[in-house]
């Protein structure tokens, strides 16, 4: 059984879900009427195809397949809503992706924003590249990497994972590329789910 949460009051309840309804949101995110919430599993079913290309460990795949939707799944509904690194506390969705995926899989995703800002500080053609509301983005999210900071992402064991993620969004759509229907990604997340 993997614990849903739902955001629909201010107060975060925990409900009881079996991975087979997991399984259903995954699929049915991709054939939703809002077309916002379709293209976030559009974009995650590409993130997931751009691991598989590179061979990249299980993990990184789920890591891939739930960085955009893993609050809509956490909270059981097909809603869309912007979330920040602080969010994915905030809501629960954090401790959701432990429970559930592990913490190599929820330290990838939490680790995101930070891995846009390390790159954005250590190479400053990757800032001058960005569009300017990635750049703005990067901004409210604390902006520039100071030393210190630097280093903490430095030691974090998923930073890599993280950034490779990273650079699978800035290259965009990759016309090139198959990507799957949900249903081949189920044998990755089935493999990470925790026991």
């Amino acid at each position: 059984m993997i614990a849903i949460r739902d955001r629909s009051t201010a107060r975060i309840e925990t409900h009881s879900s079996s991975t087979a309804e997991l399984f259903e949101l995954l699929k049915a995110g991709n054939l939703h009427w809002d077309r916002s919430v379709s293209n976030i599993f559009f974009q995650a079913r590409h993130l997931a195809a751009s691991a598989v290309s590179e061979n990249a460990e299980t993990s990184l795949v789920v890591s891939a397949l739930l960085f955009r939707p893993c609050q809509i799944l956490a909270s059981g509904s097909l809603q869309a809503g912007d979330w920040t690194s602080d969010t994915l506390h905030e809501t629960g969705t954090y401790d959701w992706l432990v429970k559930n995926f592990g913490q190599e899989v929820a330290e990838t995703i939490r680790l995101q924003p930070y891995a846009k800002r390390f790159l954005a500080t250590v190479i400053p053609k990757y800032y001058r590249l960005l569009s300017t509301c990635d750049q703005r983005h990067i901004l409210s999210e604390g902006g520039f990497m100071t030393a210190s900071e630097r280093m903490t992402f430095g030691k974090n064991r998923c930073q890599h994972h993280a950034m490779k993620i990273a650079s699978w969004i800035d290259r965009g759509v990759d016309r090139c590329l198959e990507i799957p229907e949900m249903d081949f990604f189920i044998p990755f997340v089935e493999q990470t789910l925790v026991s």
